[in-house]
Order: C-alpha cells, then structure tokens, then sequence
C-alpha cells in the first residue's frame, strides 16, 4: 500500500510534464546520469545497513546539496531524476 501511495504521488508530481506531447522525445544524457547515480548511491546505502527510509532520504539529500552548493542554479529536473532514481530503486516488481 506504501508503495501504491508512493507511485500516485510521483504520479500526480510529474503529471504536467507526461502530459506535453514532447515530453519523452529525448532524454539528456545528465537526467539518465542523475538517475543511475541516485540508484547506485541508494543501493549501496541500503547494503551497508541503513533502511530503505534513510536511504532514500540521504540519498535525495544527497542530491539536493549538489543541486544547491555545486551547480549554479537549481535545476528542479535534475531534483527530478534524482527522485527517479530513488523511485526505481525503491519499487520491487
């Protein structure tokens, strides 16, 4: 059930974006990066220990603090793939 209420609320997050008809006709190669990064880092926090709640969240601070201190702007589309990234780690099929 977590997990269902996980996947509508991301659902609903990005909704504007899925709607445009040019949404998924190319991916920057930086949003698959931020992605996979956030994937690894979750998955190798989780092994060394924490639970699935506390990794995701340094996981996507992680991913916060790089957006804010070392990028020199925010980019809510890279926050964005970071949750991704997180997202797909989370959900097991």
């Amino acid at each position: 059930m977590k997990k269902l209420l996980v996947i509508l609320f991301a659902a609903v997050l990005f909704l504007p974006d899925v709607c445009r008809a040019s949404a998924f006709d190319h991916v920057e190669t930086d949003k698959v990066a931020h992605a996979a990064v956030s994937y690894v880092i979750c998955d190798q926090l989780k092994r060394a220990g924490m639970n699935n709640f506390w990794a995701a969240t340094t996981t996507l601070a992680i991913g916060a603090a790089k957006e804010k201190w070392i990028d020199d702007h925010w980019d809510g589309g890279d926050f964005a793939a970071d949750c991704a990234g997180v997202l797909m780690f989370q959900v097991r099929f």
